[in-house]
């Protein structure tokens, strides 16, 4: 088994709003905070959009968040249409790891 092309996590890299990361059913496996140049809130919804189910809020709110890079969340969390990450006021990139 080649390591490389068989390992079960999908990354999608963010740095927008109103990112689709994936569309369809999947686990999102974590979410990897890269670098963050305004802090703020993250919303991520099972969904196409912000109309989805609200997963998670990551708040991102000091200078310690800031400075103490990168910052990976943990979530095994079961997705039924998709993952759409919505940066309520959050500057910055991102990685959805997702199978």
């Amino acid at each position: 088994m080649d390591p490389v092309t068989s390992f079960g996590w999908n990354p999608v890299n963010v740095t927008a709003t109103g990112t689709i990361a994936r569309t369809g059913a999947c686990i999102m496996h974590s979410v990897v905070f890269n670098g963050v140049t305004t802090v703020g809130d993250v919303l991520i919804y099972d969904g196409v959009d912000a109309t989805g189910t609200l997963i998670a809020t990551l708040n991102l709110r000091s200078a310690v968040s800031v400075s103490v890079q990168p910052i990976t969340f943990l979530y095994d969390c079961k997705m039924e249409t998709g993952i759409y990450v919505d940066f309520a006021t959050f500057a910055g990139n991102l990685t959805i790891m997702w199978g």
